[in-house]
């Protein structure tokens, strides 16, 4: 197993309470290279989830996909105790991210907290009796990009969105372009920025070059203000963001357009329906700025691309074309290589 996805695995576990961690940190290496999140429930059985989907781990460190009384447990004082620790014993310094319903790791690695609403004047002020854990586990793939490489960046850099489902790869896609783009591997070290508002596309405690020896990262910046301040003080030839959500951001991306700058851009979507409906896929293609995105298939095989298509085929329904090229591209990147 990679030693980076292994630290990485290492790293997000040491937040668990100590009697699920120990049988965590004792899970074969083919379910740990096949992990992509943790789910622990107060007075429910802990849910590894892999590409596969979900399992229950069991007391003797396997996964099982039939819920027995050998199942894990995660009792409510270990919930908190996790909750606590993700929080540096400090819930009110992660107040605003708490609000969002996720707290974010120094590795990277997003954790989700599900709980009881608070109100006060009608407004959500925050939240108590955390009950539901979701950490997700960070991982950089080298090549998962390539196709893109070849396929729509032969000339030069194009505007492009990478849609998908959750857990489909779009991170790690967005990784590794903005690391491809940075190093030369199109013959020219393109000046990138990673606009990382939720702080998973780079780690503080990563490697300095894990993006790209030519990118700039504006960490824990709403999008719309990073992207601002990106174009007027960095001058860089690509913007690269994750999870395009509103106008506002489309406004600020659609300006750095008008002064020259490319942006390479993910949106949750599932299908070409759920495309159909995205507001903000909508104003950004009729800038008439953006003619591809690249779908990817879903959890069930991470960064592979389905198809390429343009939003009028979305519009019209047309399935776009598939990447056909390389036939051992089409089974997916191989995630235990991760690096």
């Amino acid at each position: 197993m990679d030693k980076v996805l292994k630290d990485n695995f290492e790293y997000s576990i040491s937040f668990i309470s100590p009697r699920i961690r120990m049988i965590l940190a004792n899970l074969s290496e083919a379910i740990i290279s096949d992990l992509q999140e943790i789910r622990l429930r107060a007075e429910r059985p802990v849910v590894a989830v892999t590409k596969s989907g979900s399992s229950f781990l069991t007391s003797n460190s396997k996964t099982t996909y039939i819920f027995s009384e050998n199942c894990v447990i995660a009792t409510e004082n270990e919930i908190i105790d996790t909750v606590n620790k993700i929080c540096g014993y400090s819930m009110h310094s992660h107040y605003e991210d708490i609000l969002n319903g996720y707290v974010t790791l120094p590795n990277g690695s997003r954790v989700g907290l599900c709980g009881t609403a608070v109100y006060e004047k009608e407004q959500i002020k925050s939240v108590k009796d955390i009950s539901c854990i979701n950490i997700r586990i960070p991982r950089t793939v080298r090549g998962v990009s390539e196709q893109i490489m070849e396929e729509l960046f032969t000339k030069d850099i194009s505007n492009l969105i990478i849609a998908g489902p959750p857990s489909s790869g779009k991170t790690t896609m967005l990784k590794d372009i903005a690391y491809q783009l940075s190093s030369g591997r199109l013959g020219k070290y393109y000046k990138v920025c990673v606009v990382d508002e939720r702080k998973e596309l780079f780690s503080s405690k990563g490697e300095a070059t894990a993006l790209g020896p030519n990118t700039d990262i504006i960490s824990g910046f709403p999008k719309g203000i990073g992207i601002s301040m990106a174009v007027r003080t960095l001058s860089p030839e690509v913007i690269i963001c994750d999870e395009i959500g509103n106008g506002c951001e489309v406004e600020k991306i659609t300006e750095g357009m008008n002064s020259g700058v490319k942006f390479i851009l993910s949106i949750h979507a599932k299908d070409t329906d759920e495309l159909r409906n995205k507001k903000q896929l909508k104003m950004l293609c009729e800038t008439g700025e953006f003619r591809n995105i690249a779908l990817l298939v879903g959890s069930s095989a991470p960064c592979r691309i389905d198809r390429i298509i343009t939003y009028d085929e979305v519009l019209n329904e047309n399935f776009g074309y598939s990447f056909d090229i390389i036939s051992e591209y089409r089974g997916g990147p191989d995630l235990s290589k991760a690096n």
